[in-house]
């Protein structure tokens, strides 16, 4: 197999795309799938001048060359300059020239930018001389990338958010935190990604604000660093969470108990310290079960809400809540932020029930989601 590798503008490619020279829908090639907002992304990054990714092409030795990897890419790129896509000037980072474009069609932009667009070039890796096996093989393994994790995307930001969250990231390893210690390893930035989600919670002040990966990354792509109140409560967890994990050496966690866990300890930030005793107490209860039956079926129902659903808003405040139900059973005392006097009436519809009920039906019919998660 033969790869020849030359500089093509956006200018001739089109025209090649036009003249149907160049196949976008070989019969290898999945449909033309990007949404309009992965359009965008493309033209926005052409009018900053950065790198488009290279185009593989596949000449056969007939008038049309097919596409072997870059479909997406072009069908973009001839759908702008066909002023069938406009511009949206309002992705970040913000750039007055871009903003000022907002809303433009290809048709619309003043000669000089029209110009600028169809003169930057792509890298075309043109395959000829090849056995019939081969395309597909290249095909398969240029489309067989390592996916990129959460903590991975928001590691390649900017900003003062960012450097926030790699400090406390440096002193949760330095506090003995690792995976001899806690069952994972930041080697993909999984605890990045726990603490900045930490960290996107308090600042919310509530856990109702489902911290999907976008609304947490538009927050690490913004200008404005979390407030000293919110990074010290975080770090105030990190280290009771650290103290407490040395008393049981080895646990695994996963990254949603651990979230719980630092969420939990955050809530004693300008109140007493909490029990260091209580994570292994707790521990001990979810592997060999409690003589309460209601404190052995709530380390369950955070077991499960560990496992399943996590994200899902009313799994984030189960597991919270669970946390604070069993350490009051423990220690009868709570941060003032925790609505002790529901913890109380589910504790007595429990024990008081006449019916076979199990705790997290309790939960289902007395927690108001809601109104739990605002007293973060």
């Amino acid at each position: 197999m033969q790869i020849h590798t030359h500089q093509s503008t956006i200018a001739e490619l089109f025209e090649r795309m036009k003249r149907d020279e160049v196949s976008l829908q070989p019969e290898f090639q999945r449909q033309e799938v990007w949404s309009l907002k992965k359009k965008r992304a493309l033209i926005d990054t052409i009018l900053r001048g950065w790198i488009v990714p290279p185009i593989h092409l596949v000449e056969g030795g007939g008038k049309t060359i097919e596409v072997l990897d870059g479909q997406q890419r072009l069908s973009a790129i001839r759908d702008f300059l066909d002023n069938r896509v406009s511009i949206d000037g309002h992705l970040r980072p913000n750039r007055e020239y871009i903003a000022s474009l907002h809303g433009q069609k290809f048709r619309d932009l003043p000669p000089k930018v029209r110009e600028f667009v169809l003169d930057q070039t792509i890298s075309v890796h043109t395959i000829s001389d090849f056995s019939p096996e081969e395309p597909s093989e290249l095909f398969y393994r240029l489309n067989q990338p390592t996916a990129l994790t959460s903590g991975e995307k928001r590691n390649s930001l900017y900003g003062p958010a960012r450097d926030q969250l790699k400090d406390l990231v440096r002193h949760f390893e330095m506090s003995g935190n690792s995976v001899s210690t806690i069952g994972f390893s930041n080697v993909r930035y999984g605890y990045d990604d726990v603490i900045a989600r930490v960290l996107f919670f308090i600042e919310q002040g509530t856990l109702s604000s489902k911290g999907t990966e976008q609304r947490i990354s538009e927050r690490f792509q913004d200008d404005q660093s979390f407030s000293d109140e919110a990074v010290i409560r975080t770090g105030c967890a990190i280290d009771w969470f650290s103290e407490a994990r040395k008393i049981i050496g080895y646990n695994r966690f996963n990254k949603a108990s651990l979230m719980s866990w630092l969420l939990f300890y955050s809530r004693f930030y300008q109140f007493i310290e909490p029990n260091t005793s209580f994570l292994n107490d707790f521990i001990v209860v979810s592997k060999e079960g409690h003589r309460n039956s209601d404190i052995a079926e709530a380390s369950g129902v955070f077991i499960d809400r560990s496992s399943l659903r996590v994200t899902d808003v009313s799994s984030v405040v189960y597991r919270d809540f669970v946390l604070n139900y069993v350490y009051y059973s423990f220690n009868e005392i709570l941060p003032f932020s925790v609505p002790v006097k529901l913890i109380q009436e589910i504790k007595s519809k429990f024990s008081g029930s006449q019916e076979e009920i199990t705790f997290e039906g309790l939960l289902e019919e007395n927690l108001d989601v809601s109104r739990w998660s605002a007293t973060l």
